[in-house]
């Protein structure tokens, strides 16, 4: 398997991260999927935790879904174009009665 790698100055990594982050959107906080409506608030049952995936995490998880979406996005267009392309032109028909 390939690896494709990047590589960022030590001094531009938080900048990166930090860009990502924002622009899509990592929040510190997310819902809690075990928060139940149902039972009173507290330690156990908190309606939002601290995030489990870290900034680095989400920036590297983001960078492959682009790629993968750009991928998939190209290889769908070009397929599409493929296949128009080598479809005949539509026949001739005609009304004999006229």
């Amino acid at each position: 398997m390939a690896i494709f790698s990047l590589e960022i100055p030590d001094e531009d990594t938080d900048r990166v991260v930090d860009a990502l982050c924002a622009n899509y959107k990592y929040q510190t906080q997310i819902p809690n999927p075990d928060f139940n409506d149902d039972v009173n608030s507290g330690v156990d049952n908190l309606e939002f935790i601290d995030n489990p995936e870290t900034q680095g995490e989400f920036a590297n998880r983001i960078t492959r879904e682009f790629l993968m979406a750009h991928t998939f996005s190209y290889e769908t267009r070009m397929a599409k174009e493929n296949a128009a392309s080598s479809v005949p032109p539509p026949p001739v028909i005609t009304d004999p009665s006229t």
